[in-house]
This record gives structure tokens, C-alpha cells and sequence, in this order.
């Protein structure tokens, strides 16, 4: 039996983001599902026929039929990749913050300390990190170790 830990490493990291930032983009935005991978909610009256005749300031016509979180398409441009180590990675929104506690607020959930990212996303990283760690322990097998 080896003790220790079993590591990834950045650059699996790297190439795990490039796949979940655009995925979770997708799914959010495009899709307009909330983490649990329902539809979001329709809005309220006045602000969703507002937003379906394209009127309201600096508005992202391609989301004007849309319930996805988006009206001016700023916080979908700052969704992005903060940062990765040997231990993960980070994305999400550096200055619109205050929008997903709004959203949050609203019944708009799209992220939980619970659940971070939907099932289908994570479904994903179980399965890349499975492929990855197959691939490492491939590279070790038949070899003897002392210990």
C-alpha cells in the first residue's frame, strides 16, 4: 500500500478549466438554468416586458426573449478563470460580486457553497479527474516500490 497523496498537477488543472469556465458559461447564460439545472424563473411583469422590448440602458439585445441572468452582459464577460494550482482552480465573477448575492436574492441561484457548479458539470470533473488519475497510475504499474 503507498501512503500519501495521490497529486494533480497544475497543468491538469489548466485544461480542466478551459473545459468547466466555458461549460458553466454556457449552461448559465446561454441556457438560462439555474445550479440545480432548472429553467430560471420568468421575471416579474413590468421588468420582464421592459427587457422583451429591448428598452432598458446598455441592454444585451441577444438576451432580450431570454430568462438567463443577463441584461447588460457584464457579468457574463467577467465570468471567468481567476486562477489554478496543484490543488484546483478558481472561476467566477471579480467585480460584479454584488449581482449574484442580488440574483441569489431573487431565487436566481447560480452557485451554492453547497453546490458550487450544476451535476452535469461536476459529472465532468469526476470524470476527467478519473481519466487523469487512471492515466497516472497506467504510468506506475508493474513497478516496484520500496517503502
Amino acid at each position: 500500500m503507498i501512503k500519501g497523496k495521490f497529486p494533480f498537477d497544475t497543468k491538469f488543472f489548466i485544461q480542466l478549466a478551459k473545459d468547466v469556465v466555458p461549460m458553466f458559461r454556457k449552461h448559465t447564460f446561454m441556457d438560462a438554468l439555474d445550479v440545480k439545472g432548472r429553467k430560471f424563473k420568468r421575471y416579474s411583469d413590468n421588468y420582464g416586458k421592459a427587457k422583451r422590448t429591448g428598452g432598458l440602458f446598455r441592454q444585451a439585445s441577444e438576451f432580450k426573449d431570454s430568462t438567463a441572468p443577463v441584461l447588460t452582459s457584464d457579468l457574463l464577460r467577467d465570468w471567468k478563470l481567476q486562477g489554478t494550482s496543484s490543488t484546483g482552480f478558481t472561476f467566477g465573477t471579480a467585480a460584479q460580486g454584488g449581482k449574484i448575492t442580488n440574483l441569489q436574492r431573487l431565487g436566481r441561484v447560480i452557485s451554492t457553497d453547497k453546490e458550487p457548479v450544476p451535476k452535469k458539470i461536476s459529472k465532468h470533473i469526476m470524470k476527467q479527474a478519473d481519466k487523469y488519475v487512471q492515466s497516472r497510475l497506467n504510468k506506475i504499474k508493474g513497478r516496484t516500490f520500496n517503502i
